[in-house]
């Protein structure tokens, strides 16, 4: 039986201030400077008045997986919205798909997705530059091969892969509501052998990369199945889709003999990023899919997954626990 108490966050060493990087973060952050973003494409971001296409927002989107789906989405002629968290690399995306979509209508936001503030502050942002949102895409994702812990204390790879998008999606659920939208989580099949400790979220008692990293994509799996109880109703669907195993700059950094070893069985048995990117442009525009909600996918086709995360108590203790750790940034948005 679950009990649902909150455990306290975990501060050790969790130094500082609101607008700095996170500690101890895997790969340079460069010249990062946090809520800027870049827009370039046709009109003003705040014109939506000669918009004919769907306007969709993607977290992860300058390299891998990301990327494809949103010159696949810009190609279909989509408004695409794209996160990440160096602008440098979002500006080639933006010239690599202005390459092969000429006019594609392209937004590029700079942000950190693992720091709470600067989620919340992508969200203002968004708002500020349309009325609504047809889809979200919830794709940025990470290993840490070695513990790390954000400024605000929480364990990474749950911070990035788990608390940004509930608290993103949350933040712009109104703007998704108004055209029935669609919020699709990139899980991953890694859930299935990962169990979720409600206890010990940020791994404190012991660390391991994979053993992390599972836990995340189960723990958005069943936030995906939760949102889609908790928000039944409103008109938007919630959906998780498992991508593939993958050649992408997923787990390039870290130099351990597991990081190194992943990078090796990514070159020798990865599928391709365009592979990668099927299910969830599928999951995301497929019209057959219209209301369909609480499922999980795979190679384009529904899929069960593990009994772990179909398990509604927990996933109720695992919201509570996730609105807690949030609380502070969820106040209301204009």
């Amino acid at each position: 039986m679950y009990t649902c108490q909150l455990p306290g966050l975990i501060t050790v060493n969790a130094r500082g201030g609101e607008e700095g990087p996170s500690r101890n973060r895997q790969g340079s952050p460069g010249a990062w400077r946090p809520g800027t973003f870049l827009v370039t494409g046709r009109g003003p971001p705040e014109d939506a008045s000669t918009r004919t296409g769907p306007v969709c927002l993607l977290t992860g989107a300058t390299s891998g997986i990301g990327e494809v789906v949103a010159a696949r989405l810009a190609a279909q002629g989509a408004r695409m919205l794209l996160v990440g968290r160096s602008a440098e690399r979002g500006a080639q995306t933006i010239e690599r798909i202005h390459s092969t979509v000429p006019g594609a209508d392209l937004r590029f936001y700079l942000s950190d997705l693992s720091r709470p503030v600067e989620v919340r502050r992508l969200a203002t942002e968004v708002r500020a530059s349309s009325d609504h949102l047809d889809v979200l895409i919830n794709n940025a994702g990470a290993i840490f091969f070695t513990q790390t812990l954000t400024a605000e204390g929480n364990e990474a790879t749950f911070a990035l892969n788990v608390l940004a998008p509930f608290l993103l999606t949350e933040l712009l659920l109104d703007r998704l509501k108004p055209h029935h939208g669609r919020v699709v989580n990139v899980s991953s099949a890694a859930h299935r052998t990962a169990g979720l400790h409600l206890e010990d979220l940020d791994r404190a008692r012991g660390y391991s990369a994979w053993g992390a990293y599972g836990q995340s994509k189960l723990a958005l799996l069943m936030v995906t199945y939760e949102a889609a109880r908790r928000h039944a109703g409103l008109g938007v669907t919630f959906n998780a889709c498992h991508p593939g195993f993958i050649r992408s700059r997923f787990g390039d950094a870290g130099g351990t003999f597991s990081a190194r070893a992943f990078r090796v069985a990514k070159r020798m048995f990865g599928l391709s990023p365009e592979h990668g990117a099927d299910t969830p442009t599928y999951v995301a525009t497929a019209p057959e899919l219209a209301g369909v909600t609480g499922r999980y996918f795979v190679q384009s086709r529904p899929h069960g997954s593990s009994r772990a995360s179909r398990d509604r108590e927990a996933a109720g203790c695992l919201w509570e626990i996730c609105l807690e750790r949030t609380a502070a940034y969820r106040a209301p948005l204009p």
